[in-house]
């Protein structure tokens, strides 16, 4: 999964803007209904998961200590929020979905694993075959990795 480790970027301009109404809401997917206008603590700062967002004045502000980062405020507003530049992956194992038992989240085994240009996914590459490797020499007959790992 992609992810970032440092701050969201954060445009006032932009956040401004769109507060005005001058800058549609999730890049102008509901256009065609009537929504009313953008409400920024309705439809970003009260749906946070975290609650890590607030506004101070006409400022947005982040606790980014405090953010998972499920990019709901990005979405809403892409031209003011931006992910940070410190890119990387997050390496989560083991959903599935039986029928019986129903949806299995995964498992976070490596939290961030930094990816550049330079190695583009070299370590992550490494990572799954280590993984792989382990499964192999672990895992049972039709065994999924998430079921080696949970027995």
């Amino acid at each position: 999964i992609g992810t970032w480790k440092d701050d969201i970027k954060i445009d006032q301009a932009a956040v401004k803007e769109y507060i005005a109404g001058n800058y549609p809401a999730n890049g102008g997917a509901h256009k065609d209904g009537d929504w009313g206008p953008f409400d920024i603590k309705k439809e970003v700062i009260d749906l946070c998961p975290t609650e890590c967002m607030w506004m101070e004045g006409d400022e947005l502000k982040i606790d980014n200590s405090e953010c998972t980062r499920c990019m709901h405020c990005i979405n809403v507003m892409p031209r003011a929020l931006r992910p940070g530049k410190e890119k990387g992956a997050t390496i989560c194992i083991g959903a599935k979905a039986p029928i019986l038992d129903g949806a299995q989240f995964a498992t976070m085994v490596i939290p961030f694993i930094e990816v550049s240009k330079d190695n583009e996914y070299e370590n992550v590459i490494d990572v799954i075959e280590q993984i792989w490797d382990w499964w192999m020499e672990v895992g049972k007959n039709r065994e999924r990795v998430g079921e080696t790992m949970q027995r």
